[in-house]
C-alpha cells in the first residue's frame, strides 16, 4: 500500500500542466477499463504515471514502518519520520578494549517517539545529511532492542543508511512540530512532551555541580507561564547544549521535555542535552483604540476596536502596560486563545499615535451591518424601549432572568438580549438615551431577523440624557 495522496502530490508536481480533476478523471477511466473493478486508486495512479513518464518513487510507500508499529526484535526496519532531539556524540568501551562511538536522536511522527541510537562510523552522518530539529529523514535497514527504559530503541548499524527527505516527498500523515506542539497548562500529572509551548516568566540561572561520581553536571532553569499570564512551572534542563538568552515575557517551544514531580510535590518540565529551546518570533505591534475596560476578576481587560470596527478582548498583565477608554494603543500580543490576546510581557501594551486612526464614533458599526455571528462589535444607538428583564422557564424546568431592549440607529432597529446576569446592564435605561454598547455579538434568530447577545465582558454605557 502506498501513500495515495503523497503519490499525487508528487505526480501533479513532476507534470505541473496537469490539474488535480483531469489526473481523477485519468485514474477513474484506468480503473473502469484495466482493471475491471479490481484495480486500486494507487495501482491505476501507477499507471497513469506510467503514461505520463514518471517514475513514482517507490519510497513513499506506506509499508514503511511508523514509530507506533516498532516492536522489540524488529530487523531491517524503514522508518519515516521527523527529528526531535539530537544529542552530541558520546563514547564506549568496545568488548575488544578499543573505544566506539555513538550519537543518539529522538524521533517522532505525531504524538509519537522514539529514541534512535547511531553507532561508530554512522555518528558522524547527522552533520553530513544536514538535518535539524523538525526535518524528515527515512532510516533505512534499521534494528530494535529494548532500551534502559524497556522502550523499543531503534538502533542504525554499520548496514543501515539515514537521509533527509525533502518536504514535499513526505506523507501527509507526518505532521510537523508546530502542528504537534502543546500550549502549557496546569501540568498535574508525568508525561513526555514532544514540545510545548510557554511564556518565560523568571530569569533563568544557569549552575554547575559535581555527581556523586565525580563527573560534572550541569543545569539551566527558569519559570515559564501558560497563555493566560500566569506562573505555571518550572522548566529544569539537565547539561544544556545550548543556553539561549531568554527575557521575562519571551515566548518559547521546548522540545523533548517531560513532567515530572519534584521533591517538593510540584510538577515541573524536564528536559536533558536533547532538548532544544526554540524562541518565538515577536509578533508585530497592532493599532487599537480602547473601546471600553469591563471590571473582571480575570484582571485587566481592555475591549479594543480595530480598524475593521472588531471588538478585540485584550487580556493585560500586571506589567503589559496601561490604557484607558478613547485611548490608541499598540498591543504585541504573546499569543491569541479562545479569541482573546494576551498579552504578559512588560511594554506589550504601549499608548500610540492616534492622529490617523479612527474615532471611537467612527468605529462603530451600524445596525444594519450587524450581521456577522464570529465577531464582537460597538454600536452606537438611541433607546426605543424601557430595558427591561422577566423570568423566563427553560425546557429543563429552570428559571433564568432575560433582559430586552429595543434599540436603533440611523439604518436600523434591533433588539438586546442579555441573559441571566446580562440582564443587569439593561435594566433602568429609557427611551431615548443615546447608548454605546461594546463587545456586543450579532445573532440570527429563527425568523431570520438579528439581535445583538451581550455577554460577560460586554459594556452598555450611557453617553447623554434623553434627546
Amino acid at each position: 500500500m502506498y501513500d495515495f495522496e503523497g503519490l499525487v502530490g508528487e505526480l501533479l508536481k513532476s507534470r505541473p500542466e496537469l490539474n488535480r480533476e483531469e489526473l481523477m478523471r485519468r485514474v477513474a477511466e484506468k480503473k473502469e477499463t484495466v482493471g475491471a473493478g479490481y484495480l486500486t486508486d494507487q495501482g491505476a495512479l501507477f499507471l497513469v504515471a506510467g503514461e505520463l513518464g514518471v517514475a513514482l518513487r517507490q519510497a513513499e510507500s506506506s509499508s514503511d514502518m511508523t514509530i507506533r508499529d516498532l516492536y522489540i526484535g524488529a530487523n531491517d526496519v524503514t522508518v519515516v519520520a521527523r527529528v526531535l532531539a539530537v544529542y552530541p556524540v558520546s563514547t564506549y568501551k568496545k568488548k575488544d578494549g578499543g573505544e566506539g562511538r555513538y550519537r543518539r536522536l529522538v524521533l517522532f511522527d505525531g504524538n509519537n517517539s522514539v529514541k534512535l541510537t547511531v553507532w561508530d562510523e554512522r555518528a558522524d552522518e547527522v552533520e553530513k545529511t544536514g538535518m535539524n530539529i523538525d526535518s524528515p529523514v527515512r532510516v533505512t535497514s534499521g534494528y530494535v532492542k529494548q532500551g534502559l527504559d524497556g522502550k523499543p530503541n531503534l538502533n542504525l548499524g554499520k548496514r543501515g543508511g539515514m537521509e533527509v527527505v525533502p518536504d514535499d516527498r513526505v506523507p501527509a500523515k507526518l505532521p510537523k512540530l508546530s502542528v504537534v506542539t502543546e500550549k502549557l497548562i496546569k501540568v498535574s500529572q508525568e508525561k513526555t512532551f514532544v514540545a510545548v509551548e510557554c511564556t518565560v516568566d523568571s530569569e533563568p540561572r544557569y549552575s554547575e555541580f559535581v555527581r556523586q561520581d565525580g563527573s560534572p553536571g550541569s543545569l539551566f532553569q527558569f519559570g515559564v507561564a501558560g497563555d493566560h499570564g500566569r506562573h505555571e512551572s518550572r522548566v529544569v534542563i539537565w547539561s544544556p547544549a545550548i543556553r539561549p538568552e531568554l527575557k521575562p515575557g519571551q515566548r518559547v517551544v521546548i522540545t523533548n521535555v517531560r513532567s515530572r514531580r519534584s521533591s517538593n510535590g510540584e510538577f515541573e518540565i524536564h528536559g536533558d542535552a536533547g532538548s532544544t529551546i526554540l524562541l518565538g518570533r515577536k509578533a508585530e505591534p497592532v493599532r487599537f483604540r480602547v473601546a471600553a475596560t469591563p471590571r473582571s476578576p480575570e484582571g485587566i481587560i481592555l475591549l479594543a476596536l480595530d480598524k475593521s470596527k472588531k471588538v478585540k478582548v485584550v487580556e493585560v498583565g500586571k506589567d503589559a502596560g496601561k490604557a484607558s477608554k478613547g485611548d490608541v494603543v499598540a498591543i504585541t500580543a504573546d499569543n491569541e486563545s479562545d479569541g482573546r490576546m494576551i498579552c504578559s510581557a512588560r511594554g506589550s501594551v504601549e499608548t500610540a499615535d492616534g492622529k490617523d486612526f479612527p474615532d471611537l464614533e467612527e468605529l462603530a458599526t451600524k445596525l444594519r451591518d450587524a450581521k456577522d455571528e464570529s465577531s464582537q462589535i460597538m454600536v452606537e444607538v438611541i433607546a426605543l424601549s424601557h430595558g427591561a428583564a422577566d423570568d423566563v422557564h427553560l425546557k429543563d424546568g429552570s428559571v433564568v432572568k432575560k433582559g430586552e431592549l429595543v434599540v436603533g440607529d440611523d439604518t436600523a432597529e434591533m433588539k438586546v438580549d442579555g441573559w441571566r446576569e446580562q440582564s443587569e446592564k439593561l435594566l433602568g435605561i429609557q427611551p431615548g438615551e443615546r447608548l454605546r454598547i461594546s463587545g456586543v455579538s450579532p445573532k440570527a434568530t429563527r425568523m431570520g431577523g438579528w439581535v445583538l447577545q451581550l455577554n460577560a465582558l460586554s459594556v452598555v454605557e450611557k453617553l447623554r440624557g434623553s434627546d
